[in-house]
């Protein structure tokens, strides 16, 4: 179980560093993290990718995402100065972004939650139509 989950969080890592390397290589205006989420979904939509070959990595990723955020902890303490003077302009560039992320973040999962459904209810009247003129066939 450990190796597999091991393995798969090594995949994503790898997929990363590629992502970071390409990102930096054309100069694009976006972070290697950023291109390699685009590029992992690209892989699990085509699917090149399967679900099941990153599912136990990124658990392992996001169950254990609060030791991402130690750093961070640290630095706050670290500058607790720049804090007292530019601390109300911090938090709204903070609330603004978090904000945003959220807000697209829920456009987008509504957006493919619309195209599966279209896609289902496609399949459904295309199955349906099929069976109507199956049985006026046999009528």
């Amino acid at each position: 179980m450990w190796a597999k989950a091991l393995g798969q969080v090594l995949l994503l890592g790898g997929l990363w560093w590629i992502a970071q390397r390409l990102a930096t290589l054309l100069a694009l205006p976006l972070s290697g993290g950023i291109v390699g989420l685009g590029l992992l979904v690209a892989l699990l939509l085509s699917g090149v990718v399967k679900p099941a070959w990153v599912e136990a990595g990124a658990e392992l990723i996001l169950g254990n995402m609060l030791l991402y955020f130690i750093p961070l902890v640290v630095s706050v303490v670290q500058y607790t100065d720049l804090l007292e003077h530019e601390g109300l302009k911090l938090l709204v560039a903070i609330g603004v972004g978090f904000l945003s992320v959220m807000l697209v973040t829920a456009c987008v999962v509504e957006l493919i939650c619309q195209q599966i459904r279209k896609r289902r209810y496609g399949k459904l009247t295309d199955v349906r139509r099929d069976r109507l003129t199956l049985s006026s066939q046999v009528s």
